[in-house]
């Protein structure tokens, strides 16, 4: 695929993840992905393997979240198989606080699928608002 091919599939399978459609999200990522968060923020930080762990932290996210997010994408670079957002996440946690965090991930495509997930944010200010 092109690179502007894979910046549009992984801006959608995004957007689908973001509303919940994981039908849809899934069917752009490999069997094999992998999502990586560092840190060390106990819910948040840690790899993820597979479609099975992936969907169990979007399901932790739902309740984290319980209004959903709002995530609009500031930026998009693409370079071959890698394809980068630079989004804020805003929303309403469900201990009442306002949720607002700057985000980059980085998407690594194989076959024509996302295979690899690196996600980078502040985990101290979102450990801070989730407290």
């Amino acid at each position: 695929m092109s690179v502007e091919a894979n910046k549009q599939m992984v801006k959608s399978t995004w957007e689908a993840f973001v509303k919940g459609d994981i039908k849809s999200a899934f069917a752009n990522m490999s069997d094999e992905v992998s999502w990586l968060i560092p840190g060390n923020l106990n819910n948040l930080s840690g790899l993820r393997k597979g479609k099975a762990a992936i969907l169990e932290f979007a399901r932790n996210a739902a309740k984290t979240f319980p209004n959903g997010l709002q995530t609009p994408i500031n930026r998009t670079y693409g370079d071959g198989d890698t394809v980068i957002l630079e989004l804020t996440n805003r929303g309403k946690l469900a201990n009442g606080r306002d949720y607002e965090n700057e985000y980059c991930f980085v998407f690594e495509l194989e076959g024509g699928k996302i295979r690899r997930v690196r996600e980078y944010v502040d985990t101290q200010k979102a450990k801070e608002l989730m407290s």
